[in-house]
């Protein structure tokens, strides 16, 4: 298996620049610095942000891979589930989890390692997950510059959760949380559904959850086999 930063390597430039910038999550950032500045074109604008992602792509591309204690595994697999706009999942595992715990190995969020620990995390051999390598690696930029593109920026955004968390602990655990009654926010009325719609909705959830499960336990399988024959 491959390292994320090896992978980053081999995948076209243009292609992720692309790829990143068309993140639902970009575009909504694009279109509110527009909205501050109404000097900035959106051709101006995507030039710009185009420099931006380059630059941070060269970055993780030569990051000094941080060592770690603990081997993990990006992999994608089928997700049927509607919440999930894009029909694939990306998970991340430790190979020692995987290895004694089977397919009830968890999965990992990683918005919190460090550029160098994700650069070196290994990519998935399995057949899905190459052929969707360009939207996980993808993903794993856009979960790496969570904290910040650089890592100046990101020790100073660490730093500045570990204060938060500090203060947090230091309030009264029993004070109530007034933000959205003091914001007068009231959350729309649920659809309403008839007796056929709820049983018809509530038999997708499960068949779609029941499968999505099955295909992610597929993956791991084909993940499992291949480190047996490795080591």
């Amino acid at each position: 298996m491959k390292t994320v930063q090896e992978c980053l390597k081999e995948l076209d430039t243009e292609a992720l620049i692309d790829s990143y910038l068309e993140l639902e999550m970009m575009c909504r950032e694009m279109v509110r610095v527009m909205k501050k500045k109404e000097d900035n074109s959106a051709k101006a604008l995507w030039v710009k942000y185009h420099d931006y992602i380059r630059d941070y792509i060269e970055y993780m591309r030569n990051v000094q891979i941080e060592p770690s204690d603990e081997p993990s595994v990006l992999y994608v697999y089928e997700d049927e589930r509607d919440y999930f706009h894009e029909k694939h999942y990306y998970g991340l595992f430790h190979i020692s989890e995987l290895l004694a715990q089977g397919t009830e190995a968890e999965d990992y969020s990683y918005t919190l390692c460090t550029h160098g620990e994700i650069a070196g995390f290994l990519v998935a051999d399995t057949k899905h997950t190459q052929d969707n390598l360009l939207e996980l690696m993808t993903d794993v930029l856009y979960q790496a510059s969570f904290y910040g593109y650089t890592k100046e920026d990101q020790e100073k955004e660490f730093k500045g959760l570990d204060e938060a968390e500090n203060e947090i602990e230091s309030e009264d655990e029993d004070e109530p949380d007034n933000a959205f009654v003091m914001s007068g926010y009231k959350p729309p009325e649920p659809e309403h559904r008839s007796e056929e719609e709820r049983r018809l909705e509530e038999r997708y959830r499960k068949v779609s959850g029941e499968l999505s499960d099955f295909l992610r336990k597929k993956a791991l399988l084909e993940i499992i086999d291949s480190l047996c024959i490795i080591s």
